[in-house]
This record gives C-alpha cells, sequence and structure tokens, in this order.
C-alpha cells in the first residue's frame, strides 16, 4: 500500500516536473531523442517479426549489426513492452518510456532508502530528489542516461545479500546489474569501476559469501556477453579507437560539481561561469549534501557509529566522484595532474570505450540521496520540516517548463507522415534507399528537419533498409559516401550508391538552399539521361530510381541485364531486395531490377576501412569536422549538445 502511494505521488511528479513531455507524447525532435525514439521501434520491431535479424538494423546498410553502433537500451525499452502490444508507434513508446524512467527511478531509490532504514517519509523524499536530480535532468535528451531505474534494485539487493547471504538475493543483485547495463552501457562499464571499492566496504569480513558473489557475477557476465559480442562486430571492422585526449575533453573538471543545466530555474545562471566544458553538470544541489552532513553531524554528537551500509554509500559517492573527473584533474581549463580513470583506462580495456567519464554522475547522486534520506530521517523533523524540505529540494531540480519550441517540433504522430514515406511503405520487398541530403551533426542547428535521425524516425512506417543512419559513431564507408553527396548528381557519388546496391535515392528539396537547389537542378538532366529515372515526385520530395549497372555514363539503352554475382561478399547482409529480381529495361518505362549490388560495393567501402584507424574526435563548433575519417562521430563540445542530444538549443 506504501508502494503505491508512493508510485501514486511520483506519477504526479513526473507529469509536473517534465512538463511539457507529458502534452507531447506523440511529437518528436532531431537529434538523440529521434536515434532513441527509432531505436526502440527497431527493437519491438524485430521482437514482432524476426528477433534474429534486431541486430541488423535498418541504418549504414550494407552493414551488419548496426545496432551496435551505439548502446540498444534494452533495459530500458522493456518499460514499454506492454505498450508495444497495442501500438508500433516509435515516437509515443519513446516518449513514454522516458517518462517512466522517472517514474520507476523513484520508486526503487524509495524502496533503496527504506532498506538501509530511512523513515517512510524521508524514503519518499529521498526517491523524488534522485529521480528528479539536476545531474539526471542535465540529459533529458539521453534516454540511456536517464535509464537509471534498475541501479537502486542493484544496490538492494547487494546490500540484501550482505546481511543475510541468501544467494536469491545475490541472483537478484546480478539480474538488475544486468538490466541496469542494458539500459546504459555507460553506468555498467563505470560501475565496474565505482562498486568494487563499495563492495570492499560491504563485504569485509564476510568472505563466506564471496563464493555466491562469484557465482552470481559469473551469471551476470554470461547474460551480458551477447551484448559484448554485439559491440565487437559493430566495432572492430571500424577499426575503432577512442583517443585519451576525446576521453579528457569530455571528463568532468572540478567546477562540474558546482553548475547544473542552463535550463535550471535556480541555479542556471547563478552556475554560468562553472559550465566550462561539454561534460555532464554534477552539481547535486544544496538541500541533498546539506541533509547528508547534517545527519553525520547529528550522528556523530550521539556517539553514533555510521551503519556498514552507509559507509559502503559513502565509498561508492568518492568512487563515482574520482571517476567522473576522468584521466586529468582539471579547473578551469588548467591541467591539475593525473586521476587515477587514467591507470585504469591502460590496464583495462573496456575501460577505454567510456568517453563521457561524467556520466557516473548516476551513481554518484543515487548514494547522496539516499544519505540523505537517512540524515532526514536521524534528524527527526516535524513534518512540517519534511514538507519545507520536500519543497526546497524539488525546487532546487526545476527545469520547467522544458523548452520545446515549435520549430523542434518536427514530427508529429498525429498526423499522417509525409506522402514519399507512405509511398516507401507500399513498395514490395526490401528496396535500399538514400535519402539526401545526407547531413552531419551540425544540420541538427541549421536543417534538423532533414538531418539523419528524421529519416530514421520515418523508416519505422516501412523498415526499408537505409543507406543513411546517425549513431554514437558513423562507419567509415557511410561517411565517405557523405563525403560525396556534396556533388550530387555526379557520376562518383552514384557509383558509391550503386556500389552498396541502393536503388532509390529520396531527394528532399526543402533540405537544400538556394544556391544547392540551382547547382543540383543543373546537374539532373545529364544523370536523367544517364543512370537516374524520377519515379514519383510528392510535395516536394522526388523519388528516383539507381540503375544498377556497372559503372560509367551512357545515353544507349542497354541490350542485355546486368550479370547475376556468382558470390556475395561476406558480411553483407542477406536482406531480400526488389533488386534481386529486376531489371531496368531503358527503352520502355517498365521498372526492372536485376542483380544484386551489394558485389560491387568492395571498391568504395574497402577503400574507406583500408584508411587509417577511424579515432573519434572533438570538435568545436568554430571548426567544422570534415567528411572522412575525423568527421566521423564528432561531438560539439560546450553548451551546445553532443551527438546525439535530442533537443537544440540554439545559442
Amino acid at each position: 500500500m506504501r508502494s503505491l502511494r508512493a508510485l501514486g505521488l511520483y506519477a504526479v511528479l513526473t507529469v509536473a516536473l517534465t512538463w511539457p513531455f507529458a502534452a507531447n507524447l506523440r511529437v518528436m525532435d532531431a537529434g538523440d531523442s529521434a536515434f532513441f525514439a527509432w531505436e526502440i521501434g527497431w527493437t519491438v520491431h524485430a521482437l514482432k517479426t524476426d528477433p534474429l535479424q534486431m541486430p541488423h538494423a535498418n541504418i549504414f546498410h550494407p552493414l551488419r549489426y548496426t545496432l551496435g553502433m551505439d548502446e540498444p537500451v534494452l533495459g530500458t525499452t522493456v518499460l514499454v513492452l506492454p505498450l508495444a502490444l497495442f501500438t508500433d508507434d516509435a515516437v509515443l513508446l519513446y516518449n513514454v518510456g522516458r517518462l517512466l524512467t522517472f517514474l520507476f527511478s523513484a520508486l526503487t531509490a524509495y524502496w533503496l532508502a527504506r532498506e538501509v532504514g530511512a523513515s517512510e517519509w524521508a524514503a519518499v523524499v529521498g526517491g523524488a530528489l534522485f529521480a528528479f536530480s539536476p545531474v539526471r535532468t542535465d540529459q533529458v535528451a539521453h534516454l540511456s542516461t536517464l535509464g537509471t531505474q534498475w541501479l537502486p534494485l542493484v544496490l538492494l539487493f547487494t546490500i540484501r545479500f550482505a546481511r543475510a547471504g541468501a544467494l536469491k538475493d545475490a541472483l537478484l543483485a546480478a539480474l538488475f546489474f544486468v538490466l541496469s547495463f542494458l539500459a546504459c552501457g555507460y553506468h555498467g562499464v563505470i560501475a565496474l569501476a565505482v562498486l568494487p571499492p563499495a563492495l570492499a566496504v560491504l563485504f569485509w569480513d564476510r568472505w563466506r559469501l564471496v563464493p555466491k558473489g562469484a557465482m552470481a557475477a559469473t551469471l551476470a557476465g554470461f547474460a551480458l556477453l551477447p551484448l559484448y559480442l554485439l559491440h565487437k562486430a559493430a566495432l572492430e571492422p571500424e577499426q575503432y579507437v577512442r583517443g585519451t585526449e576525446e576521453t579528457v575533453l569530455y571528463s568532468a573538471p572540478l567546477e562540474a560539481f558546482v553548475s547544473t543545466s542552463s535550463w535550471n530555474r535556480v541555479y542556471g545562471e547563478i552556475t554560468d561561469r562553472f559550465r566550462t566544458t561539454g561534460s555532464n553538470n554534477l552539481f547535486p544541489g544544496l538541500v541533498v549534501p546539506t541533509l547528508v552532513l547534517a545527519g553525520a553531524a547529528v550522528s556523530w554528537r550521539r556517539r553514533q557509529r555510521p551503519s556498514r551500509e552507509a559507509l559502503a554509500l559513502v565509498t561508492m559517492a568518492i568512487s563515482a566522484a574520482v571517476v567522473a573527473l576522468g584521466p586529468e584533474v582539471r579547473a578551469f581549463g588548467r591541467d591539475l595532474g593525473p586521476a587515477p580513470w587514467a591507470l585504469l583506462r591502460e590496464t583495462v580495456p573496456v575501460f577505454q570505450m567510456i568517453r563521457v567519464t561524467s556520466r557516473a554522475g548516476a551513481l554518484f547522486a543515487l548514494p547522496l540521496v539516499v544519505l540523505a534520506a537517512k540524515g532526514l530521517t536521524t534528524l527527526r523533523p516535524r513534518a512540517l520540516v519534511v514538507g519545507l524540505v520536500s519543497v526546497v529540494g524539488l525546487a532546487e531540480t526545476l527545469i520547467v517548463p522544458i523548452p520545446m519550441p515549435e520549430w523542434s517540433k518536427i514530427i508529429d504522430t498525429r498526423e499522417e507522415p509525409p506522402g514519399v514515406y507512405r509511398w516507401l511503405a507500399d513498395q514490395p520487398d526490401h528496396p535500399v534507399i538514400a535519402h539526401l541530403p545526407m547531413l552531419d551533426v551540425y544540420a541538427l542547428e541549421t536543417r534538423p528537419a532533414f538531418h539523419e535521425s528524421i529519416y530514421m524516425v520515418y523508416s519505422t512506417h516501412h523498415w526499408k533498409p537505409l543507406v543513411n543512419g546517425y549513431a554514437g559513431i558513423e562507419p567509415r564507408h557511410y561517411v565517405h559516401i557523405r563525403s560525396l553527396m556534396r556533388r550530387f548528381p555526379s557520376e562518383e557519388f552514384l557509383d558509391a550508391l550503386r556500389a552498396v546496391g541502393t536503388r532509390y535515392v529520396v531527394v528532399h528539396r526543402g533540405g537544400y538552399g538556394p544556391n544547392q537547389w540551382t547547382r543540383l537542378q543543373e546537374g539532373l538532366p545529364r544523370a536523367l539521361d544517364g543512370w537516374l529515372r524520377e519515379v514519383v515526385s510528392i510535395d516536394g520530395d522526388t523519388v528516383y530510381e539507381l540503375s544498377p549497372a556497372s559503372a560509367g555514363w551512357s545515353n544507349e539503352p542497354r541490350s542485355q541485364p546486368a550479370p547475376r554475382p556468382t558470390s556475395a561478399r561476406p558480411g553483407v547482409p542477406a536482406r531480400p531486395r526488389a533488386n534481386d529480381r529486376r531489371q531496368k529495361d531503358r527503352t520502355s518505362d517498365r521498372v526492372v531490377h536485376v542483380g544484386d549490388a551489394s558485389s560491387r560495393m568492395e571498391p568504395e567501402i574497402e577503400a574507406a576501412r583500408t584508411a587509417p584507424a577511424f579515432t573519434s574526435v572533438g570538435s568545436s563548433k568554430s571548426k567544422k569536422p570534415q567528411d572522412g575519417n575525423q568527421g566521423a562521430n564528432v561531438r560539439v563540445p560546450g553548451e551546445t549538445t553532443p551527438i546525439h542530444e535530442g533537443i537544440v538549443r540554439p545559442r
């Protein structure tokens, strides 16, 4: 009954403190939000149709394992699976899922606070302060970072296991760790560094429990093995490397611990001078640390020794803060020396995959609010004081109303999708599609309606394979094609599309400026005489069919179909395509395609893959990335959101 009461309160707070999200459940902007909406949509689609195809998402064709180019957020997708039985609306599923992370993060933190001895109302306050902490609301577009709903249960059942030694509790702790990892890979990997010191405190002199704990940890490892193999299969062919300089750039400087999001109604303007990097802001507010210190002071005055659980929580908070600092301790641009993460990064390869160490903030905020709930319990204030503390604490978290300008509301699933996507949905089989223009991360501020993430969300209406894509990293062959796109309709670009099996090229007139459109129109007549045929034009979006013939320009009709390849290139997804069975007869208007062009993609993709190893780099807005190896996975530091932040705020 108490949990239901807390759940009801948290539901009201979720709507109020994230407003107007609840009023825009069918609305989507470009960037991170769109990416995660597509990702949830793809996961649900694969589960309903062909679960074995889940790793091979419909982006970055013809690559396989493309779901592993970023975090699959399966641990949050499970929250909306009941709703997915009634709708395929990826935008709705995403927006409901985002709200549920607040609701269940509050509820599970409440349970954890009760487990360690907080009073009922102190625990209720603690749950709310965690769910709406400035550390969490700093990342409202990153569904992965918001996926903290399982973390409190990891600690809860670990504490129960330490107390009673029941194998059931160890296994439940392992289960919720797996779910936490699947909700946010960042939290999972960072927890591998943050939790061991806390566990050492919790299990000291309880060595008899180690075998059971080791068994549970081993089972968790096996459960996460498919995720590891997915990322390995996706990233290894790209020779993916994350440089130390990039990690330093996105680590938390000391001033990040006293800064909040610029949206914060209380501290946003006050802490502006402390927002010096693109890392997460880690200021938990004043109420939470005050309650922790006040509770500790009263306990010391009463000569009460802190519990083992409290010491473990303190250790966890300190460890998370140290990890957030990254490889170097910095303050206002000055390097103060190496930090422990530098050693971890060099000795344990898995930690090299962490780019934004400041995302340890969730593992910093959680133990703090639980300790604050214990502190509030120790203080034993009157009900009026508890209410006042709650109001002031939640006021520190306020970011409402969250800015959602009209220009950012690009997709509204209450309306019919643009006609070209309905036309694509009506096409048989699985023809490969390329949407133009192909724009990089800077388009989030210039032409968000034609960003790759928007094409991906609209692809949920047809699920045809796309040459386009947007994820935490960008494959080199895609970056190469995108660089050639600027010269569309050049022979070189069309050959690159043909090499990856493209059948339809969709040109969105609104994505081009006047000068770009004039140049494009000047080149189209020659292309239409050669390798492109206009199929349909709907409301400014024109679909062209690309000939599968070998490279070269000609105005002469072809009398023979292109030969069918004798073998497919290893690693190319075996998706059925319309162009497996059709040929375009240039002497008539009949559309027919023959031959799998994937066997001819080798020169373009191999040229990209044999280039120097791909290292993702940071870049400032004043220095735009060059398309090519160094242009992939460019994130914009500073207050501008990094790839992929859903709500873009123009400065």
